[in-house]
């Protein structure tokens, strides 16, 4: 899909209102109802994305927006060029507003993560990131209502890591690197086989193996995937059904706790189905689903979005079980080049079956002359911070 086809109507007093640095020009949305006018666009841009990332396309982030942005100063900013005099959109970033910084009584911006969002990449353009990435960081420093800007969540070893530093060393801004760890990424060999060979031992492979027999003793044990045309409401109440049987739902993070998270993952998981981008993969004892994957394809790659098991079987590892039937069938297709786990950091069972890995981190740096003065007064304020809250937890101890 070109550019030309991704074009949007913007009525001309409207155009003219817009903010423009050069050849770009950035709106910052806060009503979002607005960006409906968006979305072919939008998903233009996505098709032609400098770096994939489904969370922040319109069919994953209309929706938490409209649920579980509640309550947040949230606005998603889009950078915008002429092509042929009819607007593109070249960039999506979609920013939380926070008083404070870590704690700190600092005012800052940040790419949106929401519970179910396991990476802030931004959408960019490909044909026009460097021009989409000066003029949102030329807005930044127009902005006077931030004074730091975080990149977290972000790819760290990817184009648009390249990009950032690039353009941040230009501008000669200080940065501030900060959390930052190794993702699990599954990207093939030559076979399945081949590939759990060089993930696990032999005695952990024989194990797997072992507990599968197991089960397949007491009735009949299959592997089956949502296809085309597929009861995609029933794999999506099965799904929410098993999830809410475990840990998920006594922590708070399954889809079946509230409405709004109920209602998002409805959304995506239709949205996904509907393009022909959702995998959902389970495996079935007599039918009843022990575990079941949910992941979201984004050619060249695709992401691991959820995975829910039955906590009754947890001595078979049934989760375990389905991950490695995954891996069989992401080697059998070669639909994609990689799937990123969005896996935790050192999470226990991705960071064992799976092999590659990407670097996820967090860029801090200042939106202005201000920004830069209290960028040098950080480790100071947070020397002071960490030594009132001490004095705090000492008072509170001397009390009990």
């Amino acid at each position: 899909m070109t550019a030309e086809s991704g074009t949007l109507t913007i009525a001309e007093t409207q155009w003219q209102s817009i903010p423009r640095t050069a050849a770009m020009s950035v709106i910052s949305v806060d009503d979002f109802t607005v960006l409906e006018d968006y979305i072919q666009a939008w998903d233009d841009l996505a098709a032609n994305a400098l770096e994939p990332n489904p969370f922040y396309e319109p069919w994953t982030l209309l929706p938490a927006l409209k649920g579980i942005a509640k309550g947040k100063d949230i606005r998603v900013v889009l950078v915008i060029t002429l092509v042929h005099d009819k607007p593109v959109v070249c960039g999506v970033f979609p920013l939380e507003r926070k008083p404070r910084y870590k704690g700190l009584p600092v005012a800052a911006f940040s790419m949106w993560q929401h519970i179910y969002c396991p990476l802030c990449t931004p959408l960019i353009r490909e044909s026009y990131a460097r021009e989409c990435l000066d003029a949102f960081l030329d807005w930044l420093n127009e902005n006077n209502s931030c004074s730091l800007m975080d990149f977290n969540l972000v790819s760290g070893d990817g184009p648009f890591n390249r990009l950032l530093n690039e353009s941040l060393t230009e501008r000669r801004v200080a940065v501030e690197i900060g959390e930052s760890y190794e993702r699990a990424v599954l990207r093939s060999r030559d076979s399945a086989d081949q590939y759990m060979c060089a993930a696990l031992r032999r005695d952990h492979r024989k194990d797997i193996k072992r507990k599968g027999r197991r089960l397949a003793e007491m009735g009949s044990l299959e592997f089956d995937s949502l296809e085309s045309g597929g009861d995609i409401d029933g794999w999506i109440a099965e799904f929410m059904q098993l999830e809410a049987s475990g840990w998920k739902r006594r922590g708070g993070g399954a889809f079946a706790c509230s409405e709004s998270n109920r209602d998002y993952f409805v959304s995506v998981a239709k949205a996904a189905f509907a393009r022909d981008r959702l995998v959902l993969l389970a495996m079935r004892l007599d039918g009843k689903p022990l575990a079941m994957k949910c992941n979201f394809l984004d050619a060249p790659g695709s992401f691991a979005f959820k995975i829910a098991f039955d906590e009754s079987y947890a001595a078979y590892s049934p989760g375990v079980l389905l991950e490695c039937e995954n891996i069989v069938r992401f080697h059998a297709g070669q639909q994609v080049e990689w799937m990123d786990s969005c896996a935790i950091p050192d999470h226990p069972m991705i960071d064992r079956l799976w092999l590659d890995r990407r670097t996820i981190h967090s860029v801090l740096i200042p939106t202005a002359k201000t920004g830069s003065l209290l960028m040098a007064a950080l480790p100071v304020m947070r020397s002071i911070n960490r030594k009132l809250r001490a004095i705090k937890a000492r008072n509170r101890r001397d009390r009990t």
